[in-house]
């Protein structure tokens, strides 16, 4: 997997980009869909399916103090990402700057960058932009004008609970690490490094 740190770089990635865009903060089942239906389109026309997220998590710059405690680091993330086999991650950095960017703005950066953008794939309760003014009704109204197709992914039930990061984070800090691993589609792991001991 390649890893991508501006949105100018999607064009060094040759042929047609199929983008899976998110937060992706723990790489739920929900996640997995979306990501998911990228990997589908682009193994079928041929191309690169792509995940572009951010870096730090957006309410850590806009909200700090209401900040969630993260699922998964980037690093894992990233990990987490590169085994459903995409070809490429577009890492973003999330700062005060880039939160004010229009969402018209954003959707023109990706098509212009991207040798041939033939598809956004998101949450159907995704927002994006200066203000979260940007949603699924925006991109389809800019799809026909730029040329590329939406996909818009249903949220995923589980004992009739949309999936979120929030219901993970909540069943996590009240032990249910089952209910955890369902809404995960794996056990809940921390990514950390092991600190040698004294070996007392």
């Amino acid at each position: 997997m390649r890893i991508l740190r501006a949105i100018d770089e999607l064009g060094v990635l040759p042929g047609s980009s199929y983008l899976a865009i998110g937060v992706f903060d723990g790489l739920h089942i929900g996640h997995q869909a979306v990501i998911g239906r990228a990997l589908e389109s682009s193994r079928q026309f041929g191309g690169n399916a792509v995940v572009v997220t951010f870096d730090p998590h957006p309410v850590r710059v806009l909200r700090p103090e209401k900040a969630p405690r993260l699922l998964t680091s980037t690093r894992h993330k990233a990990k987490l990402i590169e085994r459903l086999g995409v070809d490429a991650l577009l890492l973003l950095e999330f700062t005060l700057e880039f939160s004010k960017t229009p969402p018209d703005v954003f959707v023109h950066q990706l098509v212009r960058a991207a040798n041939r953008l033939c598809q956004i794939c998101v949450g159907r309760e995704w927002t994006f932009g200066a203000n979260r003014s940007g949603s699924i009704r925006l991109l389809e109204e800019l799809a026909p004008k730029l040329g590329f197709q939406v996909a818009s992914v249903p949220p995923v039930l589980v004992d009739e609970r949309v999936v979120s990061s929030t219901l993970i984070r909540a069943a996590v800090e009240c032990g249910d690490l089952e209910s955890a691993a369902n809404y995960l589609g794996r056990d809940f792991t921390i990514m950390g490094t092991v600190a040698q001991g004294r070996q007392l």
